[in-house]
């Protein structure tokens, strides 16, 4: 099958949900018009369109003989819509809600999901109750299915985008299809009660169990979706929005029990493809560390960026932002998805294609140079599926009264702090799952595993002899002390590798790290104690163990006199509940090891969670000097002069003798808002950014693009050293090496 995705970098989604009180909808959408809107986008260079057939409030926008098609719909927008966009030489993806509907309590109530309590919950963003359907129902077989088939027999589309499905799942369901079904598979009743809070989760078996029951659904549903499309037209393609993170990982269960966690190339979609940035939130960042993942899992990928602030609208924000997300999206190895939002009549906004036609053309001169391209790997940021799902949140219940400031904690929070701090570095790094990692440990320089709280037990024996073989890793925190399935494991299986077991918790919800030796001297700071919250860990260390930093309890007046070590004995010394340093070590705080051929860093607390949430200089002093001490500068295949938020990116292509890097350079600029919605209208240029690179060989040339200039560089014997004299937005520096070795390497 030609998957057409790899190719196509410039998509459109046309957001179209209609409640069924809406008059006039689709009204403007006669066969002229329609053709007249094919036009346009042709002109402002969309190479694929998705369109409406079921929406969230469950109405088609074209007649059908399965669903309710909505009341007021006035032309067949899908069908006309369709046919002008194939016409103008345009792919159609067709739209299709999957777990909401505002019209089963009426058909179907016994599909829909039901409460403890014996309400029916509203479903995706609807605000209607009784509009969730549960995939435990026979909906998808009786209903959905058939409905699905009826569409893509109707319109022939190139591809499907299912919404509304796997995000749509994991919630607690008490219907009777629920309870006989667990019943069956589990031999229990459904838990009972309110989900326990992230950090009590591992506490209570009882909703792990259920929750990775529940998950399990999700790839079934998947396949039963595709398999549908497929039976009709095995060319046309699928995806289902949301799937293929690394925080959204869904486990493979025999009979409602977990077996282990599916890979995104085990889900049987053929790309994947969201809509992660909801209301206005940080396009860049959250396009930059989600890419990082997705291009290690052997899919194309793309990402949304809106016209608007947020979906159900209909401002415009500027076309520099949405160069800046596109030029994000580019570097990380993503295709551009533009999501706009027609009015009622199904009529759209002239001057947002305007501008998307500049933004577009923009796009095109430089997905030459990512076409064919392969993210380089060089530090491998390690995402363990269940951990980003299943164990504890970054930092300690309880601390400071405002919950580290005012930013909420989450259990991605070590993983998008390492992928920050390394992009700040400038070092060049993917984001992997455990199953993926192992097949490309070979490839790393340096492997980060973050506060991974559950893990397989292959994965860590794999960085074992990793590290033997000449490897570096880094451990920090609770890192593997659970299983994948969420089981506390009696014995710590890092110890034999990192030469420290951890016995128990620090019973403070706050220490400070006090470096010793050449840690501290490699520090313009050194000399003062990084203040760290979250959990920290009682260890027992080995004869070969070196102490790098040393782990200060609090002032001992913190706690109640007479009273023991838990929450309630804590005196918080300031409002926001922090305390001073004692004048006790009550474990190392970074340790070092040499093992076989390579060198392990273990660090007792989640210092790249803290870092992600404070961003603190100090933070970014200490991390950056134990990757210097682990992975020298001089040692890395990329590394630069640049402004901390230029960020960098690799990719590769090889043809025979010729070999090709790219490293994108991209401008992330902010505006300052006291908000949560992030603008990027005025973006200042930066000048004299210096990179250094140590590829194959001596390059043959090395150009800007995608202007095709020659720039200025250096060669040492081993690395270019390129300057780049201005950076705008988003530049690329392509470095052509023509060798022998490149050729035997492709092969």
């Amino acid at each position: 099958m030609n998957n057409w995705m790899n190719d196509t970098y410039r998509k459109l989604h046309l957001d179209n949900h209609q409640p069924e009180w809406m008059g006039g909808v689709a009204a403007a959408i006669t066969e002229e018009e329609a053709k007249r809107q094919a036009t346009m986008l042709k002109e402002a260079g969309v190479q694929a369109v998705e369109v409406f057939a079921y929406d969230h409030y469950g109405h088609t926008f074209y007649p059908s003989d399965i669903a309710v098609t909505h009341p007021h719909l006035e032309n067949d927008y899908t069908g006309r819509m369709v046919r002008a966009l194939k016409e103008a030489g345009i792919r159609t993806i067709l739209y299709m809600n999957v777990f909401s509907s505002v019209h089963m309590r009426r058909l179907h109530p016994e599909w829909l999901r039901v409460a403890e309590d014996g309400t029916f919950p509203r479903g995706a963003w609807l605000s209607q109750d009784a509009s969730h359907i549960c995939i435990s129902s026979d909906f998808l077989e009786r209903f959905y299915i058939p409905l699905v088939q009826e569409a893509v027999s109707k319109h022939q589309p190139d591809a499907v985008w299912f919404d509304g499905g796997s995000w749509l799942v994991e919630q607690p369901c008490y219907c009777e299809n629920c309870r006989k079904l667990y019943r069956e598979q589990l031999g229990a009743d459904l838990p009972k009660g309110p989900m326990p809070e992230p950090d009590r989760e591992l506490d209570s078996p009882e909703w792990v169990q259920w929750r990775l029951w529940r998950r399990g659904m999700i790839a079934p549903y998947i396949a039963q979706v595709t398999s549908a499309v497929k039976a009709l037209s095995p060319d046309t393609l699928v995806a289902d929005n949301n799937s293929g993170k690394y925080f959204m990982g869904f486990p493979l269960t025999e009979k409602g029990r977990f077996v282990r966690w599916l890979t995104p190339r085990e889900l049987g979609v053929d790309w994947l493809s969201c809509d992660p940035v909801h209301f206005g939130a940080n396009h860049e960042v959250i396009f930059s560390r989600e890419g990082r993942y997705q291009s290690t899992t052997g899919l194309p990928f793309d990402y949304m960026n809106e016209r608007f602030h947020g979906w159900g609208e209909w401002q415009m924000r500027s076309p520099t932002d949405w160069k800046l997300e596109m030029a994000t999206k580019l570097a990380v190895g993503a295709k551009c998805f533009f999501a706009d939002n027609p009015y009622v009549d199904g009529s759209l906004e002239p001057a947002v294609y305007k501008d998307l036609k500049d933004v577009y053309a923009f796009v095109q001169e430089r997905e030459t140079y990512s076409r064919g391209t392969q993210a380089v790997p060089e530090v491998a940021i390690l995402a363990s599926l269940p951990s980003q799902l299943l164990g504890p949140t970054a930092g300690a219940e309880w601390g400071r009264d405002s919950g580290w400031g005012e930013v909420s904690r989450a259990r991605p929070d070590r993983v998008d702090g390492a992928s920050m701090l390394l992009t700040e570095a400038g070092i060049q790094h993917l984001i992997y799952d455990e199953a993926t990692l192992r097949e490309q440990l070979h490839r790393q320089a340096l492997v980060i595993v973050a506060d991974q709280c559950l893990m397989e037990a292959e994965t860590i024996s794999a960085l074992e002899r990793y590290v033997a073989d000449g490897g570096r890793v880094i451990v920090t925190g609770r890192s593997g002390l659970w299983s994948e399935s969420g089981e506390r494991r009696a014995d710590d299986l890092f110890a034999a590798l990192l030469g420290v077991k951890r016995t128990g918790v620090q019973p403070a919800p706050i220490h400070y790290w006090e470096a010793e030796g050449r840690l501290r001297s490699s520090m313009p700071y050194g000399e003062v104690k990084l203040q760290v919250w979250g959990e920290a860990m009682q260890l027992e260390t080995g004869d070969d163990v070196e102490t790098l930093a040393e782990l200060i309890a609090p002032n001992e007046h913190v706690w109640r006199p007479g009273g023991g070590r838990a929450r309630a004995d804590w005196q918080n010394y300031t409002t926001v509940g922090a305390a001073p340093a004692g004048d006790r070590a009550v474990a190392p705080s970074i340790t070092a090891r040499n093992y076989g051929l390579g060198r392990v860093i273990y660090m007792n607390g989640e210092p790249f969670a803290l870092y992600y949430l404070e961003g603190h200089r100090l933070t970014r002093e200490w991390l950056f000097a134990c990757l210097e001490d682990l992975y020298p500068s001089s040692k890395r295949m990329l590394s630069a002069r640049k402004p901390y938020h230029v960020e960098l990116a690799v990719h590769e292509r090889r043809n025979g003798r010729t070999h090709e890097l790219f490293v994108h350079v991209l401008n992330y600029f902010a505006q300052k808002r006291s908000g949560y919605l992030i603008h990027n209208e005025q973006i200042p240029p930066i000048d004299d950014i210096e990179l250094t690179i140590r590829p194959p060989c001596k390059p043959s040339a090395i150009f800007l693009q995608p202007e095709g200039a020659d720039l200025e560089w250096t060669w040492d014997g081993e690395r270019a050293t390129i300057s780049l004299p201005r950076l705008q937005l988003h530049s690329i520096v392509q470095i052509v090496v023509e060798d022998d070795n490149a050729s035997s390497e492709a092969k």
